[in-house]
């Protein structure tokens, strides 16, 4: 994990010199050009600013929010460049500097087409057979933090009600640190007074819960009304919901475990990194749910997720369990969404006839 990061970090800032020196050939001004590098390393500089003494939460989340979005730029400008080169090799009627220049007008547009579709998740309903009738309203991934507030908050909310369902279950990464100090309250407050359900609202841990701090985290959740499944089964409808810790823990339980004293039957198993389907599938559950992937999110990152853990967004069945990934509600990092669509999803049991 952390040579990942430290792989990332390093093209990051490739990407973003390559930016900065695109910038300084097309405006012939070199502290255009050592503005542009700066925002690349800005995202590291406002995680580091609300960690340390300095708490002005309006400059920081600021300063956050610029550096995520310009994460988009160095991304698909370097991509948009290099198929300008392409094209002006063949094509040289338009001076090169133009095809560049044009590059700023274009990728901007991109990119707000990606953050319009990353605000705005949708719902979705999926079809499965079951013993008996049971409508599970299933959200992952809404990464409550400096950019992800109120908008998308309500904007889940609205889609589980418009849903309603029999109970209300998130999947992991609900919440991301800064949520701790600066969206509790925001947090807490839609969740109590908007989600409407027959039964109650649950949720499992997933990774960012445990990077912003478990126990905060429950502490929150619970004030929100939202019970948190700590590797244990509740029985729903006659239904039972089997809630895992995210594999990041390493105290997590086996399966066989949490379920050792309810049994197998109508078993739905919610874990929020898709890396256990096969155990679920194993003690013949009927449904397995996840997240964690967001489906990769940008392109072209949806074929690494899908190569790691299989299709995101299609129901698929292994063995006799239907398994279902989803895109996730929300975002982490840079606020787009380009090649998928965020999604709060309800799964519709109905009694097999």
């Amino acid at each position: 994990m952390v040579a990942a990061f430290v792989l990332i970090a390093v093209l990051q800032v490739l990407a973003g010199y390559f930016c900065a020196k695109v910038v300084q050939y097309v405006t012939k001004k070199a502290w255009l050009g050592v503005f542009a590098m700066f925002f690349t390393v800005v995202p590291a500089v406002s995680i580091y600013l609300k960690k340390s003494l300095v708490h002005c939460e309006w400059l920081t989340n600021g300063i956050c929010y610029l550096g995520y979005v310009y994460l988009g730029f160095i991304l698909y400008f370097p991509i948009y460049c290099v198929a300008a080169l392409v094209f002006h090799r063949f094509y040289k009627k338009i001076r090169l500097k133009k095809l560049l220049s044009m590059g700023f007008v274009f990728v901007p547009i991109f990119l707000l087409c990606g953050y319009l579709n990353a605000v705005n998740p949708r719902l979705k309903i999926i079809n499965i057979d079951g013993d008996s009738d049971l409508k599970i309203c299933f959200v992952s991934d809404i990464h409550v933090g400096c950019i992800n507030t109120e908008r998308i908050l309500n904007r889940v909310t609205d889609s589980i009600n418009r849903a309603n369902p029999d109970v209300v279950v998130f999947g992991g990464d609900v919440l991301d640190i800064e949520a701790l100090k600066v969206y509790e309250k925001t947090f807490i407050d839609i969740m109590r007074n908007k989600i409407t359900s027959k039964y109650d609202t649950y949720t499992v841990i997933g990774n960012h819960e445990v990077y912003a701090g478990l126990e905060d985290c429950i502490m929150i959740l619970e004030k929100a009304g939202i019970k948190v499944l700590i590797d244990e089964v509740v029985e729903v409808k006659g239904f039972n919901i089997a809630g895992r810790l995210d594999q990041t823990i390493q105290s997590r339980k086996s399966l066989s475990q949490i379920i050792s004293n309810s049994g197998q039957k109508n078993l739905i198993v919610v874990d929020h990194t898709p890396s256990a389907v096969e155990e679920s599938a194993n003690h013949h559950a009927l449904l397995h749910l996840s997240g964690h992937t967001h489906a990769g999110q940008i392109f072209p990152m949806n074929f690494v997720v899908n190569y790691m853990f299989g299709p995101t967004g299609d129901l698929r069945k292994v063995n006799d369990t239907y398994a279902y990934i989803t895109n996730g509600a929300g975002f982490w990092g840079p606020p787009y969404r380009i090649g998928n669509i965020p999604e709060v999803v309800l799964v519709e049991i109905s009694k097999r006839k």
